[in-house]
């Protein structure tokens, strides 16, 4: 077979805000202003760029054609097809970019080129054609530039191809393919329900901004030497300044828990601080199902983005401005005025009764649901499968706990296997609907990778929704080692200790001497200065770079500045802090990837997409959930005594 490398140059204008950094693939290439002015193409031996007018496409025909970024040439070329600048020819397609995100976590044509073979890639050239039509708004000395620069993009393609092909799987190479066909196919979308969800996001927007007081329209407070807008940083200043309480820390990454905390305290006395964090989960969502409707195609099917081995660990990640790996858990749910509810427990329970009687409470006024806008096409079904307990079953796997994986084959559920090996539990009966459940599935969950109590409560929050600080005393008493009693906070109590029985019977995973924390934390220690590459059940190896000790100065619980040893290592570009436990997670997830992999690649073209352990099939009459649970149910040969198990159930449109 033909391999030859082929590459697309595109008008782009960042003042028109016409490109790929705001628009999809398929918006793009619809738009009036689509032109691919040029194309270039290799197949290791010689290189051309030139006019797709001036373009031998019959010299295509039966290839396969690589690209570093096969959604875009294979949606650019459909388009050129669809509008008669291109013959439809018999090809196959693979993409290099999917490819070095396997080898080495660089996505980036620039940043593998300089991983994988010492090349530094400059991408002035392509900066400079921003908002420049071919030919004429180039000079001369500049149009030769471009025509290398895509001379030399193709043959950088193939030659990535080249070396680096044969460390590729095939059956990773199915993955990558599938996910790409999965974007470009799209899902169908509940049209009139995205309509009625714009509205009413609207409306919810509208009605929080009126209890901002800088859009508030009251002429006791003068607002008019301020540029006013939601969430203007100085229209928030100042009213700070009028209420007398400091201005929030920055809210970003870094600063998430810093801004909370100032949240919390402050918000039970100003009420424009939590409707303006409702503003701004309502913006967002209303932002969303914007690009949804600019994204709608005539039969109401929508295009997405899905990047294969998005994540270290190999899992999919989000692409595209619409992240399908992360729609919202809960619900946004509409007060009867007009407000978002911002309790969480109260949206936790308003769902619970509607799952119970199908009905929401009185104090629901409606509830939107993303997930709620995927349905299945005309004549077809939808099936939604997850893998049970998966993550969980791999680490008692990995750590060698065979005793609970006998009684999980045996049909005991996990948590309760658990329960019984582990936590003690002798009882008949095991009710999955006691509050010792939960606690069990807390703490599976939570404490497999080296959470320490704090993360633990936030975890547990969020995986089971257990407060697990309720029942927490308002202060105890601590003794020191010369005998003075210290009266401290009691919260955390419950956390600290299950953390630590947590720790201290289940040493298969957590044990000094042979656990599976401690082995991977020395295999990190004693790789300082080198790679360090840890081998998964399936055969793939997950690679970390250079592994460092460093010197840390962090703050102490008291603010004093303190230092610390911390061993980092590099995840693709990135340089990370990381530990046994840590390491773990990672193992244990790119286990469990790899074996839902293995399902996906077995259900085929049905899959519409996934999202981590759970596959969303759109299917024939003749398809049963049964069928869908037996395929998702397979162990992985490379994986003998690892009991997978699935669910599966028919549903009218997506739901978690």
């Amino acid at each position: 077979m033909k391999i030859i490398a082929w590459d697309f140059e595109t008008f782009y204008g960042k003042k028109l805000r016409y490109g790929l950094k705001t628009m999809i693939a398929e918006s793009y290439v619809r738009h009036d202003l689509f032109d691919p002015y040029l194309i270039s193409v290799s197949d290791g031996k010689t290189c051309w760029a030139g006019s797709p007018k001036d373009f031998n496409w019959a010299s295509l025909d039966g290839a396969m054609l690589l690209s570093h970024n096969s959604y875009f040439e294979e949606t650019v070329y459909a388009e050129m097809v669809r509008r008669g600048w291109a013959p439809q020819l018999k090809v196959t397609h693979q993409c290099t970019a999917n490819l070095t995100s396997y080898i080495c976590n660089r996505r980036s044509l620039d940043e593998a080129l300089e991983h994988l073979l010492k090349i530094k890639l400059s991408k002035a050239v392509r900066a400079d054609a921003d908002n420049k039509r071919w030919p004429q708004d180039f000079s001369e000395q500049e149009r030769e530039a471009m025509l290398k620069y895509a001379r030399d993009d193709a043959g950088y393609c193939w030659m990535l191809w080249d070396k680096f092909s044969p460390l590729w799987p095939e059956h990773e190479r199915l993955l990558s393919a599938q996910t790409i066909a999965q974007g470009r196919r799209g899902v169908q979308i509940n049209t009139d329900l995205l309509n009625q969800y714009l509205v009413q996001t609207h409306e919810m927007k509208s009605n929080t901004e009126k209890l901002l007081p800088w859009l508030r329209d009251d002429e006791s407070e003068s607002w008019d030497e301020f540029d006013v807008k939601p969430t203007a940083t100085k229209c928030i200043a100042e009213q700070c300044r009028r209420a007398g309480i400091p201005c929030p820390p920055i809210k970003s990454k870094e600063g998430e828990e810093a801004y909370a905390d100032w949240e919390k305290q402050y918000s039970p006395t100003n009420l424009w601080i939590p409707a303006l964090s409702s503003w701004r989960s309502i913006n967002k969502l209303y932002g969303t199902f914007q690009t949804m409707k600019s994204r709608l195609r005539p039969d109401g099917t929508m295009p997405f983005g899905l990047k294969y081995f998005g994540a270290h660990t190999g899992r999919w990640s989000g692409d595209g401005k619409i992240n399908f790996q992360n729609f919202r858990k809960l619900p946004i749910i509409c007060t009867p005025q007009g407000l978002m509810e911002t309790n969480e427990k109260a949206v936790i329970a308003a769902e619970k009764q509607k799952d119970e009687t199908g009905k929401y409470p009185d104090s629901v006024r409606y509830a939107i649901n993303t997930r709620h806008l995927i349905i299945p096409r005309p004549g077809k079904r939808m099936i939604v499968s997850d893998l049970s307990q998966i993550e969980p079953r791999c680490l008692a796997w990995l750590a060698g706990d065979f005793q609970t994986l006998d009684l999980v084959r045996a049909g005991m559920s996990l948590y309760e296997a658990f329960a019984r090996t582990t936590f003690g539990f002798t009882g008949e009966k095991f009710d999955k609907k006691s509050m010792l459940y939960a606690e069990i599935k807390a703490r599976v969950l939570a404490l497999g990778y080296g959470a320490g109590w704090e993360k633990y409560i936030e975890m547990a929050q969020d995986y089971t929704g257990m407060d697990i600080t309720e029942g927490d005393p308002e202060w105890v008493t601590e003794i020191d080692e010369n005998g003075v009693e210290t009266r401290v906070s009691g919260y955390g109590q419950r956390a600290r200790r299950e953390v630590a029985e947590y720790r201290e019977k289940n040493t298969k995973v957590t044990g000094k001497d042979g656990g599976l924390w401690s082995r991977l934390e020395l295999a990190m220690r004693t790789s300082v200065s080198k790679d360090l590459t840890v081998a998964l059940p399936s055969g793939r190896k997950l690679r970390y770079g250079r592994v460092r000790c460093e010197r840390r100065i962090e703050p102490d619980e008291n603010g004093k500045p303190r230092s610390r040893s911390v061993f980092t290592v590099g995840c693709g570009s990135r340089r990370v802090i990381t530990y046994g436990g840590k390491l773990t997670e990672n193992v244990t997830q790119a286990f469990a990837r790899d074996v839902f992999g293995e399902h996906l690649i077995a259900l085929g073209d049905i899959v519409l997409f996934s999202s981590h352990d759970e596959a969303i099939c759109e299917v024939d009459k003749d398809v049963s959930v049964r069928d869908i649970e037996a395929v998702m149910s397979k162990c992985p040969e490379w994986c003998p005594g690892l009991p997978v198990a699935a669910e599966a159930k028919e549903v009218p449109h997506y739901l978690k």
